[in-house]
């Protein structure tokens, strides 16, 4: 890692360079507070919509489908299909959409965590499906997004 400097002797550039699989990366404060900031919102956004699912669903049924990671995972995936389109990628508003919202919106790991516990509560078959059509959600909603726009539409 170095830090560069600028033409002024006295102003110091605070960007950083970091060695990545034989590839140099910026790395500067911008960049990590965007993403920062990005991570925040989303991660409030999901919060928000495990509450609004919680709330419309039974107070007293058991929670059988894990609905709210399965809704922030799709959207999260078509959204990020979108800025694949409209985004540079290594731009700070790629940084702070992808990286920081939508990585902090999505979430592999309560994924992860409710395939296991449905698994562990013997509905093998539920898991199994939950998996599945996160999974082909998932892609497709991306795919769909990122598709070429065609002219005229």
């Amino acid at each position: 890692m170095r830090a560069e400097r600028t033409s002024s002797p006295t102003e110091v550039c605070y960007e950083r360079r970091v060695q990545v699989i034989g590839q140099s990366t910026p790395f500067a404060p911008a960049v990590v507070g965007a993403i920062a900031l990005g991570g925040a919102i989303g991660a409030t956004g999901r919060w928000g919509v495990a509450e609004i699912v919680e709330t419309i669903g039974s107070p007293t049924a058991t929670p059988s489908w894990p609905w709210a990671t399965l809704i922030v995972n799709v959207v999260g995936c078509a959204l990020i299909g979108l800025a694949a389109r409209r985004l540079r990628r290594g731009s700070i508003a790629w940084d702070f959409t992808v990286t920081g919202l939508l990585g902090g919106f999505t979430t592999f790991s309560a994924l992860a965590v409710e395939l296991n516990d449905l698994a562990d509560a013997d509905r093998l078959p539920m898991a199994i499906a939950y998996g599945a059509v996160t999974l082909v959600a998932g892609v497709g909603a991306t795919l769909i997004a990122h598709r070429p726009v065609e002219v005229g539409e």
